[in-house]
């Protein structure tokens, strides 16, 4: 593959790190943004708050200037999880998810939008999560950001059509990565503690068992070598993925009795 320059956030662990080493390695011009850098990085790292907007440009202005204002591929990977149920959530827990979730996304897409635009080519992949599909207990206002996140894509591809730029999104299922250490966890009031603290055993169970970060690498270098991209990408679990079908072929309620089932909440 021809050397590229790729731009990825959240780069400090998980996903963002062993994406951003491995094109590194491959002889790619490769910008990590986090907050902070762990020392494990073999990229070039710019500390960067995504929820800022003012970061952001400023990031990117250094970034288009050592680049001569090319940008090949943006991996929007920053994100946390939050849980906790919908009655108990804060305007402030339900900021700070959507700032990074969602805001972080929605900056760094309008600063490389216009180069892209410009130079007929590009690669914008979100990461999204299978999730976004699903109202899940306790895990409403992530699968709510995750959505919003698919929603905007949809529109942003339909209002760059026939620019040469592909955008899409990477839904993921459980990845073994740290996502529970950043995680916002809200108050639970009584009358869901048990259920919660059932619910939040089994999610870190399934996260621990979850696609090794390397195994996503082949996938998503497959992506950004085609045209003509699909608007989302499931990649996960066999069964996560195929929930994306049932609940289009199944009744709604038949869907919701699964879903509670499964999640042991009768």
């Amino acid at each position: 593959m021809q050397s590229k320059v790729i731009v990825i956030t959240g780069s400090s662990s998980g996903v963002g790190l062993t994406l951003a080493n491995y094109f590194h390695d491959k002889g790619h011009q490769v910008y990590g943004l986090s907050r902070t850098a762990k020392g494990q990085e073999r990229f070039k790292h710019i500390p960067t708050d995504v929820s800022s907007k003012e970061n952001v440009q400023q990031t990117f202005r250094q970034i288009f200037t050592e680049t001569n204002h090319k940008i090949d591929v943006l991996i929007n990977n920053a994100g946390i999880g939050m849980l906790g149920a919908v009655e108990d959530a804060t305007k402030q827990d339900i900021e700070k998810l959507l700032d990074v979730n969602v805001y972080g996304s929605i900056y760094t897409m309008q600063e490389v939008l216009p180069v892209m635009r410009k130079q007929g080519s590009g690669y914008i992949l979100n990461v999204s999560s299978i999730a976004s599909n699903n109202g899940l207990p306790f895990r409403g206002y992530y699968s709510a950001s995750k959505a919003m996140i698919d929603r905007l894509i949809e529109s942003a591809r339909l209002e760059n059509r026939n620019t040469g730029i592909e955008i899409t999104t990477l839904n993921f299922g459980d990845i073994k990565t740290n996502i529970a250490e950043g995680r916002v966890k809200t108050f639970v009031s009584k009358f869901y503690e048990q259920k919660f603290d059932a619910m939040v055993a089994d999610i870190d169970h399934e996260v621990g068992l979850g696609t090794p970060t390397e195994d996503l690498i082949p996938i998503i270098e497959n992506i950004i070598n085609q045209k003509n991209l699909k608007p989302h990408y499931y990649i996960g679990k066999s069964m996560q993925k195929f929930s994306v079908t049932l609940k289009n072929i199944l009744p709604q309620k038949v869907f919701e009795n699964i879903i509670a089932k499964y999640s042991k909440l009768d």
